[in-house]
């Protein structure tokens, strides 16, 4: 939805205000035709916009008086000053679902972070990124997995997964009975504890742990995240 060149100078900026702590994440931009509507992009070139913005994005990045001339892009020896200050440049973060963001992610970015996983999808999905890292000649050592997860954590396990079952029903306008134990960490904070060790034992390297319960309850599930399911990992 942002030009190439803009969302680059946007992320250049917040690097530099955050002295080099910007994590730069890119995601198609959901699936809402009035959405691109109004922005004037058809909503089936989001990946190919996707992918070019990429492209022209790590160049201003990391490089001066950049010329480039392709599908939705062509500049003219533009230079975004000041550069970020991380280098080469941010990191990149891919999310995604489908076949064509783990390629996204192999090719462009340093990580993949996606939500709605299961422990299997999410281990399958790395191994595909893997696999399209080598075909595009990419040191995949340094590519970091990830996942983000909703959770709803209580000493009662029934209430936890109502909590986040009602969350996440109103917030997607869609029945979550049956999703949130595949997708979500609800429950007690051992059944957490045990779910989230699924999710490491599938390659995740970088987990963020979003609150998938009324507003009310967030301080007390965080509070027991941090209590009684993250010392586990430590």
């Amino acid at each position: 939805l942002y030009p190439a060149a803009l969302a680059a100078k946007m992320g250049a900026a917040l690097d530099v205000a955050s002295n080099g702590r910007y994590m730069f994440g890119v995601g198609v931009g959901g699936e809402f035709p009035k959405e691109f509507e109004a922005c004037g992009v058809p909503v089936n070139q989001r990946g190919a916009r996707t992918n070019e913005a990429l492209d022209v994005i790590t160049k201003l990045w990391t490089e001066e008086k950049v010329s480039y001339q392709g599908r939705f892009t062509t500049l003219d020896e533009v230079t975004i000053a000041p550069a970020p200050t991380q280098k080469p440049h941010p990191p990149i973060w891919v999310a995604g679902r489908q076949e064509g963001a783990m390629k996204r992610a192999a090719k462009y970015a340093n990580g993949w972070l996606p939500y709605m996983f299961t422990p299997e999808h999410l281990h399958a999905s790395i191994e595909t990124i893997k696999r399209y890292g080598e075909e595009f000649g990419r040191d995949m050592s340094t590519f970091t997995p990830g996942v983000f997860i909703f959770t709803s954590v209580h000493a009662n396990g029934d209430t936890g997964r109502q909590r986040c079952i009602e969350m996440l029903s109103r917030q997607y306008n869609q029945d979550f009975t049956k999703l949130v134990p595949r997708y979500a960490l609800a429950g007690t904070p051992e059944e957490c504890r045990k779910r989230l060790q699924e999710y490491v034992d599938a390659g995740a390297k970088m987990i963020i742990l979003a609150p998938g319960c009324a507003e009310e309850y967030a301080d007390a599930n965080i509070s027991l995240v941090a209590k009684e399911v993250i010392p586990e990992f430590r």
